[in-house]
């Protein structure tokens, strides 16, 4: 037993940060009898900010005991089958990373070896259609996963997410379950003299909130692990070059499609998320290249919608702290590392330090030997991330335009380069610990991109071409056969379709 327990626990933050830790904190830890407290600061939310999330967050949600049919109707939310890849190259067509399995292995070698050995022979049909996903989005089709595709494939969606309505129903639900609240701006952050511990925080109206274990959720500017405890930030900037980001929104799509859409144009990406109530728009961009005005010009014409006036520019620049669990203080979300907006990956950043953080929620006030493994669990989980997302930008094939030279001209992490050469060379795919994105992911990112390797595995020649066409006109045949009788998104969120 410890001579000094962690008995109280105080989060200070905003948004989603802060109240996806307080609801997985008491779910996890609150029957043992641990005093949470929540100190919210002002929300930096605004009407038509969305959470895209990947295909994890409805797990986290059956964890933490949110109903997912009334918390997609009061954040307007809708389903997401993958993310469709436009004008990522001059000359390809788009192609969508659908949240599932792509083919079936054959004689226990990967799908992907097959598809490259015929390729190489003719086949017409691209990757993306061996994906149940990736099919019924193009088609415009919506389905739950089921017994009737369980045999062949295993299937997942994600979340388009209304922010402030999804945060709402967090903040409902933890008040519910009586979770201490206090709500202001932060003044000051009190430290222990000799332990260099935070010992509480006080607000602006001199309310003081001790504690003995602090969890920053403040968002990127970091106000107890950066300012408070004076951890660092290292820059991903020599990797990620846009650092703004405008968020806005147009009328809603009509109808939904089941997908999110990822745009290339000459100085970033604009991605469209489509919403009950509206469309959100998110334009990722270099201010080397575009002024904020420009950007908003250029993402109406490139969209052919008409957005909101009102839109927000954010400065970034993608990085993490150097340490994200410092003294009794741990960063959960922006607070600990800001990342490049594209593949929806900011949930899941949450969710990535909050699973660490109660495997390894600390047994006494001394918690130097749970710091020093959640700071290595998390920084290798977050550079796997990093090395997915590289990989959108140095694999573009958008020649002649000075951003996207420069983009596939980065030098990437050893690790990423000696991933990248060997699915090159003969199309094994390296998987390394803590990765967030699974096989099929990568391979759909890779092909998609049009990293085609040079070579397949030899034992796929085990199996006779005559064979090999045959299993995959069945798994074609398959999919056409399921994808036919899906109907639209709107029919499964119970909503009358608005045709254009």
């Amino acid at each position: 037993m410890s001579d000094h327990p962690v008995k109280k626990v105080v989060i200070v933050g905003r948004d989603d940060a802060l109240w996806l830790s307080a609801n997985v904190l008491w779910r996890a830890l609150g029957q043992s009898g641990l005093d949470i407290t929540v100190v919210e600061l002002p929300s930096l939310l605004r009407p038509g900010d969305v959470y895209p999330t990947l295909k994890q967050q409805e797990a986290y949600h059956n964890l933490i005991g949110i109903n997912e049919g009334p918390m997609m109707k009061a954040s307007h939310a809708t389903y997401t089958l993958g993310q469709r890849f436009n004008n990522w190259s001059k000359t390809k067509p788009p192609f969508i990373h659908g949240y599932s399995t792509y083919g079936r292995p054959l004689n226990r070698v990967s799908f992907h070896h097959y598809w490259v050995k015929a390729r190489a022979q003719g086949l017409k049909a691209e990757f993306e259609d061996f994906s149940l996903n990736a099919v019924a989005a193009k088609y415009g089709r919506f389905f739950l996963p089921g017994e009737a595709v369980d045999g062949f494939a295993i299937c997942d969606y994600a979340y388009h997410l209304e922010a402030q309505g999804y945060c709402h129903v967090l903040k409902t639900v933890a008040l519910d379950r009586k979770i201490k609240h206090v709500s202001g701006r932060l003044a000051e952050v009190a430290r222990d003299t000799l332990s260099g511990d935070i010992t509480g925080v006080t607000l602006t109206d001199g309310q003081a909130i001790e504690g003995d274990f602090f969890i920053d959720a403040s968002g990127a500017e970091s106000a107890l692990l950066g300012e408070g405890l004076d951890v660092g930030f290292d820059s991903w900037r020599q990797w990620f070059p846009c650092d703004r980001l405008m968020t806005t929104y147009a009328a809603p799509l009509a109808p939904l499609p089941p997908f999110s859409q990822v745009s290339a144009f000459r100085s970033g990406w604009v991605g469209l998320y489509p919403l009950r109530n509206c469309t959100a728009v998110q334009q990722v961009y270099t201010s080397h290249d575009l002024t904020d005005e420009a950007a908003y010009e250029a993402a109406g014409i490139f969209t052919s919608l008409k957005l909101n006036p009102d839109a927000v520019v954010t400065p970034f620049t993608a990085g993490t702290r150097r340490r994200f669990w410092e003294k009794n203080c741990v960063a959960i979300g922006e607070a600990a590392a800001v990342l490049d907006p594209i593949d929806s990956v900011r949930m899941h950043v949450n969710l990535l330090g909050l699973s660490h953080l109660i495997s390894l929620f600390p047994i006494d006030r001394d918690c130097g030997i749970e710091s020093t493994e959640y700071n290595r669990n998390v920084h290798s989980s977050l550079e796997r991330i990093r090395d997915y997302q590289l990989c959108h930008y140095v694999l573009n094939q958008r020649f002649d335009q000075p951003f996207w030279d420069h983009c596939r001209n980065i030098e990437v992490p050893d690790a990423l380069r000696y991933k990248l050469d060997l699915f090159e060379a003969r199309g094994n795919l390296v998987v390394y610990d803590d990765e967030t994105f699974e096989e099929d992911d990568w391979l759909s990112m890779l092909l998609g991109h049009g990293l085609i390797p040079k070579a397949y595995d030899p034992l796929a020649d085990q199996v006779s071409d005559a064979e090999a066409i045959q299993h995959f006109q069945k798994m074609l045949g398959f999919i056409k056969a399921a994808v036919e009788p899906m109907k639209p998104m709107e029919e499964t969120l119970g909503i009358v379709p608005i045709r254009a």
